[in-house]
């Protein structure tokens, strides 16, 4: 009977999971709809006609894998930050230095600055610098790290026993090699978290490549922002079924690999909440 009981009392709650689950799936499901639709229609829940081709020509009518390429290519630069902020996380967490708090508290006051207010003065930087259509951008900023990874890293790795730590300089290991060593291999959740957290977000960002880079390297969001799909010797015919096939190509690799490490996300994020 308890049994009995406890499977109806989870009935509402299960309702209300696949009802707010439909909210969120439903928006995917229209742009399916359209892409599969034939060009310059208006579907409802249905595609009009079927066309899977669309998908074919989202990566023919424009440089798609090109801009794929340059997507690419910034994402694993901007990977950077997963190197810089965890040893700045660690300095925070285990080097005992004046000011090291107080310093903390100065980075993480950085947080609280709209990214809008920064723009400007960087690319006022950059061009002075003769660093605009390049890379070195996202290079820098890689090497720089981010605020909130150095507040991940450094909530994660305060929680780490002190016994191990003493134990590695007991047997000789530097600062470094104790970080190496010891704290990394240990991190693997937060290393994850970080890492599938800057692909998904230097994936989908179109304002910063659009303020930087030319054309020819735009990645592929800024790319789909600012190139439409058009029909060559009729640019009055815009194609917005190709377009939405051309979003959802852009979507795919930010799903599989959320879906692939949304365990390490979740435990990264749990245990930078233990307080140490």
């Amino acid at each position: 009977m308890k049994t009995e009981t406890t499977v109806k009392g989870s009935i509402p709650l299960y309702v209300a999971l696949i009802l707010f689950s439909a909210i969120f799936v439903f928006p995917m499901y229209l742009a399916f709809v359209q892409a599969l639709s034939a060009w310059n229609t208006t579907p409802g829940f249905v595609p009009v006609g079927f066309h899977p081709e669309n998908f074919k020509y989202a990566t023919t009518l424009i440089d798609f894998w090109n801009f794929t390429k340059n997507s690419v290519i910034l994402c694993v630069i901007s990977l950077l930050s997963v190197v810089s902020s965890g040893l700045g996380g660690y300095a925070f967490a285990r080097i005992a230095a004046p000011g090291r708090n107080a310093l903390f508290m100065i980075v993480l006051s950085t947080m609280m600055l709209p990214t809008i207010i920064t723009q400007i003065p960087q690319y006022i930087l950059f061009h002075k610098y003769g660093l605009i259509d390049t890379f070195w951008p996202w290079v820098f900023g890689g090497i720089g790290g981010s605020a909130f990874f150095i507040f991940l890293y450094r909530q994660f790795f305060a929680a780490i026993p002190k016994e191990l730590e003493e134990a590695a300089r007991i047997d000789g290991c530097s600062i470094f090699r104790t970080y190496w060593n010891i704290f990394l291999p240990m991190s693997i959740p937060i290393v994850a978290t970080v890492t599938i957290m800057i692909f998904q977000g230097t994936w989908g960002d179109y304002l910063g490549p659009f303020m930087y880079l030319k054309q020819d390297h735009y990645p592929l969001a800024t790319a789909l922002s600012m190139i439409s799909y058009k029909i060559e010797g009729n640019d009055k015919l815009i194609l917005t079924s190709v377009s939405t096939a051309g979003a959802i190509l852009l979507v795919v690799p930010v799903i599989i690999t959320f879906f692939l490490g949304q365990r390490y996300i979740v435990e990264g994020i749990v245990t930078t909440g233990v307080k140490g």
